[in-house]
């Protein structure tokens, strides 16, 4: 309840009004006073802004909480809202904002070795590597049977410590994406563009081989079709190779060229690689570049499956073919 406010009744005051209507109030006022009567003029009821009721003013204060009324609540001032700006449409609102982080250019470490110096000197390296490995099979006299095969082995380890190596040194450089909605007809595509090469692969080897004969050239001796056989001619190389020439070389030759001169570029280092079949190197100068379209269009995985597979049917037909 409010403090007691006997005080809130006002004496009444004597108009100043000399004459007239207000003469007759104040007779009034006298006679009433003179009966004993008091008059009580009637007091605004303010809001008390502070605590919220609405009260009869007690000497210009609330009788709430003692606020002055007609005043501004005593306290801590309120702040005006701030006006918050109007966001345009994504398009135009992202044009007015400053560039993130994120689109800046991104500052990347050197390398270690330059790719396009990695690349011919792991190339020149594989090359010495398979020559060096031929004088020592050769001196070694390991040319038949069971000495070959473990020649032809440790060759093959050689070369893959090498290709692992040099992709080590290039890997962000070597990183190819493969063209969006590309993959799918050039993995429809490769299988029977496969046969038609392996038929041309057929022909030509035929038609060497006719025409050697009259030459005295000796007879190559067949493959078998083994275990040992198809880890050495076809798991190996169709994934080494494919990670030296198709990942690697083509990978960091694209940065620099077209995509299509790379890829014969790299068919022209693939057939130069097989020291051992330099009649040959015709035709794999065009399994190079069909194994490179592959990679580019299809991916890695199709390249290694596409090369197992040429290699896999060549060491089928060679150990069962019907002549010869």
């Amino acid at each position: 309840m409010p403090p007691d406010d006997t005080d809130r009744f006002a004496e009444p005051v004597p108009s100043l009004l000399g004459s007239g209507a207000s003469g007759a109030k104040r007779d009034s006022a006298t006679s009433n006073e003179a009966d004993g009567v008091p008059i009580v003029y009637p007091i605004q009821r303010l809001l008390c802004r502070r605590c919220g009721e609405t009260a009869e003013p007690v000497a210009g204060q609330c009788p709430w909480c003692g606020n002055q009324l007609g005043a501004a609540p005593r306290g801590r001032p309120r702040r005006p809202p701030r006006a918050r700006p109007v966001r345009a449409p994504g398009d135009e609102y992202e044009g007015r904002r400053p560039p993130r982080p994120e689109y800046a250019i991104p500052v990347r470490r050197p390398y270690l070795i330059p790719p396009l110096v990695v690349v011919p000197v792991a190339y020149f390296g594989l090359l010495a590597s398979l020559v060096g490995c031929a004088v020592l099979v050769a001196l070694g006299g390991m040319t038949e049977g069971d000495d070959l095969i473990a020649g032809q082995a440790f060759a093959e380890v050689v070369t893959t410590g090498l290709t692992l190596l040099a992709l080590g040194l290039v890997w962000k450089a070597a990183r190819q994406k493969v063209p969006e909605g590309t993959a799918a007809l050039t993995w429809a595509a490769s299988f029977p563009l496969l046969c038609l090469l392996l038929v041309l692969n057929l022909a030509f080897f035929t038609l060497l081989r006719e025409l050697l004969k009259p030459l005295g050239a000796p007879e190559p001796e067949r493959m078998k079709l083994t275990l040992i056989t198809v880890l050495l001619i076809c798991v190996q190389p169709g994934i080494v190779e494919e990670l030296f020439f198709r990942q690697m070389t083509l990978g960091v030759l694209r940065k620099s060229l077209n995509v299509h001169l790379a890829i014969w570029l790299t068919a022209v280092a693939f057939a130069g690689a097989h020291l051992g079949n330099i009649l040959g190197m015709p035709y794999l100068f065009l399994v190079g570049g069909f194994l490179g379209y592959a990679r580019v269009y299809g991916g890695l995985p199709l390249a290694v499956l596409l090369h197992f597979l040429h290699n896999l049917a060549v060491v089928a037909y060679d150990a069962y073919r019907p002549f010869g």
